[in-house]
This record gives C-alpha cells, sequence and structure tokens, in this order.
C-alpha cells in the first residue's frame, strides 16, 4: 500500500469514528446515557466502515499473490478464511471480557456492560488486523509484538496499543469518589479507548504522510 494511500485511510476511519461519536452523542443513544446501547451500534456502523474502506487491501493482496501490501503471507477472502478469521474475532471479544474480568470488572454483575466494552476493543483492536492482513492469527500476533515490516503492519501496530493503552489510562478514574456520571462502568474505558484510536489513527496518518515526504526529498 502506498504511504499516500495509508494517510487517507487512517484520515478516513478518524472521520468515519469521530462522525459516528457525535451523531450518537447529539441522539438519544449517548455513551453517557445508555452505554451498552452506545458500544453495540457503534461497533456494527464503524465495523462496517472498517470492512468498507479495507476491500481495496484485500484486492491488492489477492492481485499480488498475498504478501506484497502486508509484507508476510496473507489468505484472500475465502469462505474458510471468512470463519477462521470470525472465530478469531469471537474469540478476541472473550479475551477482552476475561481481560476486564482480571482486572477489577464484576464478575456476576455487570455482564452486558462488560460485554459491550470487549465487543468496541475487538473493533478497534482485531477486526483492523482481519480487515488487513486475513485470518492468520500468527501474523496478528507478530504485527503487535514484533518489529513491523510494511507501513500497514506499523499502522495496526500504533492503532492496536494506542487503543490499548487509552482504555488502560481510561480505568484511573473510575475508583476515585468523584460521584460523577461518566465515572460508571465501562464509560471511562471506553472513551479512553476510542480516544487511543483516535489518537493511534492521527499519528499514523502524519507519519505516513513524513515518511513520503522523506522518500520524496531522497528522490530529488
Amino acid at each position: 500500500m502506498r504511504m499516500r494511500n495509508l494517510a487517507n485511510l487512517c484520515l478516513l476511519r478518524a472521520t468515519a469514528l469521530l462522525s459516528l461519536w457525535l451523531l450518537s452523542t447529539l441522539s438519544s443513544c449517548s455513551l453517557l446515557q445508555k452505554p451498552t446501547v452506545f458500544l453495540r451500534y457503534f461497533c456494527v456502523a464503524y465495523g462496517a466502515v472498517q470492512l468498507h474502506v479495507s476491500v481495496d487491501v484485500q484486492k491488492k493482496n489477492n492481485a499480488t499473490n498475498a504478501g506484497a501490501v502486508s509484507g508476510r503471507p496473507v489468505k484472500g477472502w475465502k469462505i474458510s478464511s471468512f470463519v477462521k478469521g470470525f472465530l478469531f474475532f469471537l474469540l478476541s471479544i472473550l479475551s477482552f471480557h476475561v481481560i476486564a474480568v482480571l482486572y477489577g470488572a464484576p464478575l456476576q454483575e455487570d455482564t452486558e456492560e462488560t460485554f459491550s466494552w470487549a465487543l468496541l476493543m475487538a473493533t478497534l483492536t482485531a477486526l483492523p488486523c482481519w480487515c488487513m492482513l486475513g485470518s492468520r492469527l500468527e501474523t496478528w500476533v507478530a504485527v503487535v509484538l514484533n518489529r513491523p515490516e510494511s507501513e500497514i503492519e506499523s499502522f495496526l501496530q500504533t492503532t492496536v496499543l494506542c487503543t490499548v493503552v487509552g482504555a488502560w489510562l481510561g480505568a484511573f478514574p473510575i475508583p476515585l469518589d468523584w460521584d460523577r456520571p461518566w465515572q460508571v462502568w465501562p464509560i471511562p474505558c471506553s472513551v479512553g479507548a476510542l480516544l487511543g484510536h483516535t489518537g493511534g489513527l492521527v499519528l499514523s496518518a502524519i507519519q505516513a504522510k513524513r515518511h513520503r515526504l522523506d522518500t520524496t526529498r531522497k528522490m530529488v
């Protein structure tokens, strides 16, 4: 993927994310009023945006015999690959749910809230990997834990880490005795994840633009 296309992709996703957030805030399903309803509708809408804007990436992967875009072997959108990727997506939801409980979320109470947050985290982290890298779980892990081998892997690593760090930082206001309505689980962690994801998209766009300028200067 060219740097210009990657930067445009980042800005497009950031614009879509902020637009969905703004529209939901102006409606009766805001994050503060109905957090679970907001998170589920948001995940469906933003997930659809991610799938739509990633079609070109998958076409390039298939046209170049998988791997020229991401730097690693990538499978196209076959039925078996789709089912496998969907199962990994469900597994990521379960993993985030378990992580939330281990970090203090109620085990038997607020299960709907915890599930909605886990769905949000999976939509912001696992779904982009699925859209752009296919259904190879080892590739997902390598992108997050290892050094990126391409601009698309760098983009995914940045957004995933920013999302996770944002959600982690968002948990700090929850135990404070301010008695604010926005301190109720899972609102702070959801806001932190959304802000972190948006920041990751903007940072990736800036990095892509800067890399493109550096490449242009070297060519001159």
